[in-house]
């Protein structure tokens, strides 16, 4: 079942995952100017803030790991720091629970109102 190619392969996955995850980091750090510090700081600067800014861009995203992967690698880069990151993706968290129950509630009252199926009969 679990043969030696299969621990060499899963060790070169972490292996090619953590070096992107330190190029981006080198590249945010790279990148970053005054401004987009000031901004990341601004709209994390808060455990309010972030858990705000965690719904949101997860909202705009649709993903909650995309945002906890960015959030890592902005408190690599020293933009953000540990305690509003997690903050920030607490918000992920909740705001793809937030999104889910839209979604759900949205979808039940869409097909409350909609009629039912029609049902077109062929004959060859």
């Amino acid at each position: 079942m679990f043969d030696m190619l299969d621990g060499w392969k899963f060790l070169a996955g972490l292996g090619i995952f953590l070096f992107g995850m330190f190029m981006m980091e080198e590249s945010i750090k790279l990148l970053s100017g005054r401004s987009f510090k000031i901004l990341i700081r601004r709209y994390t600067g808060t455990r309010i803030k972030g858990l705000l800014s965690g719904i949101v861009s997860t909202a705009v995203l649709q993903s909650s790991s995309a945002v906890s992967l960015m959030v890592l690698a902005f408190v690599g880069a020293g933009l953000v720091t540990l305690i509003n990151a997690i903050a920030v993706i607490m918000g992920a968290k909740v705001g793809t629970t937030i999104t889910a129950w839209i979604v759900a509630i949205f979808g039940f009252l869409l097909k409350k109102t909609c009629p039912g199926p029609v049902y077109h009969q062929y004959h060859p």
